[in-house]
């Protein structure tokens, strides 16, 4: 798609002459699923402005970057959120593309495992899990091509559910890029809004994003001590359904759990078709204890 907006942008100059136009509607007609031609067609103006702008370059060229490496969706995301994240030509023209469905149909990264009515009964409210959890063992370590895009085993991922002066919740969410507790990138931050739609299924909707609306649902699925527990999540964007799941840890590491609670999370994986054992480990030991 990215190179795709080069060309865009390289029949920018003509892209609003009156015969240029009447030409792009009939290869419309012609090749309706083109994504090139909705780019040029809808967004020249913005594939424009993303060239001209000297960071939104910058992003474009890191993503293009990332073409055929075998962490090709994690490069991108970081990409994205380290250097196009709050750059609003970069912004605009995903805006553009989402309005104008310009977005290449891809199979979801991950797999949505678990329902609603999978959770924990017994949380009840946010107010349940309030406070700080580090990810120590995940899902989705870009380990296959169902699990591509890593999310789970970002370095030093750590989340904070708060209430804040109006009375919602937020989940104040840090993580640096990379993988197997190695950082490549400064700590990148997020805060989505927290709200609880049904017993242990957090709803988190993000405002700070690039691509939105960008809606998470946590499946809390097993929380056998205080001190730990087993999140399943579904996310979705207008570019892409991405899913995941991990074991999250009041302690930067899974170093203090009881082994009951580990067999624990070793039953309930099992449930939903995945070997615990097989979960990639973070320790967090080395991340900023209060990021």
């Amino acid at each position: 798609v990215l190179s795709l907006i080069f060309a865009a942008y390289a029949i920018g100059a003509q892209a609003y002459h009156p015969y240029f136009l009447s030409q792009l509607a009939k290869q419309t007609k012609e090749k309706e699923s083109g994504i090139e031609t909705c780019i040029a067609l809808h967004c020249a103006f913005e594939s424009g402005l993303c060239v001209l702008d000297s960071v939104c370059f910058q992003t474009l060229q890191c993503m293009m970057g990332c073409s055929g490496q075998a962490d090709e969706s994690q490069c991108q995301f970081e990409c994205e959120m380290t250097i196009g994240n709050g750059n609003e030509a970069f912004e605009r023209l995903l805006r553009c593309m989402a309005k104008n469905d310009c977005f290449p149909e891809v199979p979801p990264d991950g797999i949505c495992l678990p329902n609603p009515e999978d959770t924990v009964q017994t949380i009840t409210s946010i107010e349940d899990v309030a406070g700080d959890w580090w990810v120590v063992r995940g899902i989705n370590c870009g380990q296959d091509d169902v699990w591509r895009g890593g999310y789970d085993w970002y370095p030093c991922q750590h989340e904070r559910y708060l209430r804040i002066d109006d009375g919602s919740w937020i989940n104040n969410t840090t993580y640096t890029g990379g993988t197997n507790s190695n950082p490549t990138t400064d700590v990148i931050v997020t805060i989505p809004h927290a709200t609880m739609p049904s017993n242990g299924l957090i709803r988190l909707e993000y405002d700070d994003e690039p691509l939105l609306p960008q809606i998470e649902r946590w499946h809390i699925v097993a929380k056998p001590e205080d001190s730990y527990m087993m999140v399943l999540w579904c996310g979705t964007n207008p570019a892409l359904d991405y899913n995941g799941g991990f074991v999250l840890s009041r302690t930067r590491t899974q170093d203090f759990m009881a082994p009951e609670s580990e067999q624990a999370f070793r039953d309930v994986a099992t449930q939903f078709g995945i070997d615990y054992d097989a979960m990639c480990i973070t320790d967090n030991s080395a991340c900023d204890p209060n990021p």
